[in-house]
């Protein structure tokens, strides 16, 4: 495993919870919902096919993390957070959707929740 980026300096026991901790929940099994984004961590990890995979792990104040290797998903949120970066402010809460491809296969993403 391999820690690409994260939202802040985190603490070995944050990285252990948004990587290795066995109570990391699915973000597409969030959809529809609100989740305060205390921090973040992007990283690779290995599958169960020998495959590196990035992974975007987002933990909430009352230390619940939700992980995604969903390209929609990391792309979108990344780019709000560059937007909002560079306007002096931070992204507090995103509201976790899905939609249907052009293939009609189903994908999640992220919108900006105020």
């Amino acid at each position: 495993m391999k820690v690409l980026k994260t939202s802040k300096d985190l603490t070995p026991q944050e990285i252990y919870f948004l990587t290795m901790a066995p109570t990391v929940q699915k973000m597409s099994d969030a959809e529809t919902q609100i989740i305060e984004v205390s921090s973040y961590a992007l990283y690779e990890d290995e599958n169960s096919k020998g495959e590196v995979q990035e992974i975007l792990a987002i933990m909430t104040p009352e230390r619940e993390v939700f992980a995604t290797n969903s390209r929609t998903f990391k792309e979108d949120f990344f780019k709000m957070h560059e937007l909002f970066e560079s306007l002096g402010e931070e992204v507090h809460s995103v509201k976790v959707m899905s939609g249907m491809s052009k293939n009609d296969r189903k994908f999640i993403t992220c919108v900006y929740e105020s």
